[in-house]
């Protein structure tokens, strides 16, 4: 074979790698990041304002873990499916599962070794909100003609705050793990209605106007040191083991806080997922688990209040 061939190869369930002859590894990520939600982003109407309206929250998850774990943690992942009875080879939605299958889902990933960082937002404060400054920036091409985007400010804000906390993680553990400062690979969930190109100029001109507060009104920073905007990708849930376990995660977030039809909600799955949050002090409260509007304080049940509190909410 010829000096410099290049061989690429998969790995099921794995995101695929690439291998030179010379013997190099050729993947140069420290970590993958994982990124599902639930709930929807509507605010024209809004639960239990409107009883017919979209979701109160709505969750953003990302799984991180470093990629020298990651087929451990699909192996470990294919066998809680069949723990379900669901074949290994096949995908799972925690929304298609029942009752006993989703705690023996949620039980088990409580056991695994990955981080897991929630952007939780009630979206009670924002019935009908509009940024006219962001929807000014934000463009699409519909049509052959550019016209500004109208929700994808509220996806990417959350987004923002995601990549601030999974980006200090990784730069706080790329040495220990790696000895050398390694990127992220950041994997969304496809979905058809949003355009990553978007959320890709977005982060650009975060990077290039991060010095200016009065266009980006945020105390926090992402770490551009562990971050390649250009590498951001988004794949087919059935294609990512990765993707269902962030499937699983946000649902499960989102089912211990979003009241269903009938008024239930399950803290016992946030409880449970609580030690996978990543943290700086003894809970994840505002670091892997970020509640928003700051310093919430809306009206919460009494199983709303006991799911919050085990991640470090103080009500």
């Amino acid at each position: 074979m010829a000096s410099g061939t290049t061989i690429s190869w998969h790995l099921p369930n794995v995101p695929s790698q690439t291998w030179s002859s010379r013997g190099a590894i050729g993947m140069r990520y420290g970590f993958y990041l994982f990124i599902d939600e639930a709930g929807d982003e509507g605010l024209e109407r809004i639960r239990p304002i409107a009883p017919d309206g979209s979701s109160e929250y709505f969750v953003m998850c990302g799984v991180l873990v470093r990629t020298t774990k990651y087929a451990e943690l699909a192996q470990s992942f294919n066998s809680i499916k069949l723990k379900v009875g669901i074949a290994p080879t096949d995908q799972i939605h925690f929304r298609d599962l029942n009752q006993a299958q989703k705690s023996t889902v949620i039980s088990s990933l409580a056991n695994l070794k990955f981080g897991l960082v929630a952007i939780v937002s009630n979206k009670r404060n924002m019935l009908r909100y509009r940024n006219l400054r962001c929807e000014a920036k934000n463009f699409e091409v519909a049509r052959g003609r550019i016209r500004p985007l109208r929700y994808n400010w509220f996806y990417n804000g959350l987004f923002r705050y995601l990549l601030e906390r999974a980006s200090a993680e990784c730069k706080k553990w790329t040495y220990p793990a790696f000895g050398e400062v390694r990127p992220i690979q950041v994997i969304f969930s496809r979905r058809k209605e949003l355009s990553y190109s978007q959320t890709k100029a977005y982060l650009f001109k975060l990077k290039t106007e991060r010095h200016s507060r009065s266009y980006f009104n945020n105390k926090g920073q992402i770490d551009w040191s562990v971050v390649d905007i250009f590498d951001i990708d988004s794949r087919k849930h059935k294609d990512e083991i990765g993707l269902q376990i962030a499937d699983c995660a946000a649902s499960a977030i989102f089912r211990s806080l979003d009241e269903s039809w009938f008024g239930n909600v399950t803290p016992q799955y946030l409880q449970l997922l609580r030690n996978r949050f990543i943290r700086l002090n003894a809970t994840p409260w505002d670091y892997g688990f970020k509640l928003l509007p700051d310093n919430f304080r809306g009206p919460l049940s009494d199983e709303q209040r006991q799911g919050l509190t085990s991640v470090g909410y103080k009500p």
